[in-house]
């Protein structure tokens, strides 16, 4: 441990750009508050990268003495973390391994006090059972999809689901009680701040089954802005991907306009395709919008999801032109997440057909109706 009694102007900067915070990689306690009991304190030790004296962990004769006040050579450390650099790991984390901690962390501690007000956002959740499994999300993961185009307005984000809930989709009053959840919990939580001015926009991070993903869009609509995200299964992320994708979103119009409408949308797999036409045969007029290669994790990028939206409003303009005479239309689903949600946010209500959303049953090897958005 250092020998130096460090100047309070040292310190203060010290302080100042690791923001308080543990600067050893994975750690980031704050130092500010006691870890059990949450009160106010100062647990802060300063330690030397290159040891105060010759014979101290990591000492140099040339160099302890004359950067024992340098600022540069100094780490912002919980006590642990301080204990083991210095006893435990000594030999373990190098001079060089301790300044790659110290410029990481005061790197990212500048680019987070860098972002403008007008980026907060407000973090929301959606995860209902999907069959008998409660969607995970971590909060922590959450957060640093969004950053640093921006950053959460609360510590905690806003949660659409109802808690130690027994419902499964198979029951007759999940869907009921889970479209009251939302309506309820979005109006209140996340509509009322963005008409009020109190947030700018909405993050969001949803998984479930497809038809309430679809309501959830319906409800929060295209008025506000709002940032959906996509869970990539491959990479274990919700970032979007960069690079320019090729596998292209279309609609496939039937031949025989003159039945009942009925909408496919198949971008994550092809059997729903097979499946629906058998279902029906020559007895409805079967839309399509599908991709050059439907898959999983077939949606990667932001651009893609912009481009299913404009697919779907316009299938959805072609489908009320091409069917005058029909007052609803029957939609199954094979899509991601976010294109659920997407579908629900260009639905327009005056305009459309009202919908009649299924869902498969994997069970019974079938799909079954849901709800029906008027």
């Amino acid at each position: 441990m250092s020998k130096t009694s460090i100047k309070l102007k040292v310190k203060q900067d010290l302080w100042f750009a690791a923001h308080g915070r543990c600067e050893f990689t994975g750690c980031n306690k704050p130092l500010y508050v006691h870890g059990v009991t949450m009160d106010e304190c100062n647990i802060s030790n300063y330690a030397h990268i290159i040891g105060d004296s010759e014979n101290g962990p990591r000492g140099d004769k040339a160099l302890s003495r004359k950067l024992a006040q340098d600022p540069s050579n100094l780490i912002l450390l919980c006590p642990e973390c301080h204990r083991l650099i210095d006893q435990e790991g000594k030999d373990k984390f190098t001079v060089e391994i301790l300044r790659n901690m110290k410029k990481e962390h005061e790197e990212r501690i500048e680019r987070v006090t860098g972002i403008q007000p007008d980026k907060k956002s407000l973090v929301v959740i959606y995860g209902p059972k999907i069959g008998s499994d409660t969607p995970h999300f971590n909060k922590d993961t959450l957060y640093n999809t969004i950053f640093p185009e921006k950053y959460p307005s609360a510590t905690s984000p806003v949660e659409i689901q109802m808690n130690n809930s027994v419902m499964q989709d198979g029951d007759s009053d999940y869907w009921a009680a889970e479209i009251k959840q939302i309506e309820s919990i979005c109006e209140e939580r996340i509509l009322k701040p963005l008409k009020e001015h109190e947030v700018s926009d909405v993050s969001l991070f949803a998984l479930g089954p497809q038809p309430l993903l679809v309501k959830l869009g319906t409800v929060l609509n295209d008025k506000y802005p709002i940032h959906i995200y996509q869970k990539h299964r491959s990479h274990d992320s919700w970032k979007w991907f960069d690079e320019e994708e090729s596998n292209d979103i279309c609609v496939i119009e039937p031949e025989d306009k003159s039945k009942d409408p009925v909408l496919v949308i198949a971008l994550s797999a092809n059997a729903i395709k097979e499946r629906i036409n058998k279902r029906y045969g020559d007895e409805a007029s079967v839309w399509c919008i599908t991709c050059a290669n439907p898959l999983d994790d077939m949606l990667r990028s932001k651009e893609q999801l912009k481009q299913f939206g404009k697919v779907a409003r316009q299938a959805m303009d072609d489908i009320k032109t091409h069917h005058p005479d029909a007052t609803s239309l029957k939609i199954f689903m094979a899509a991601p997440s976010a294109c659920a949600v997407e579908l629900g946010r260009i639905r327009m209500q005056k305009a459309d057909l009202f919908w009649t959303l299924y869902d498969y049953n994997l069970e019974k090897g079938e799909d079954f109706e849901t709800i029906t958005i008027k």
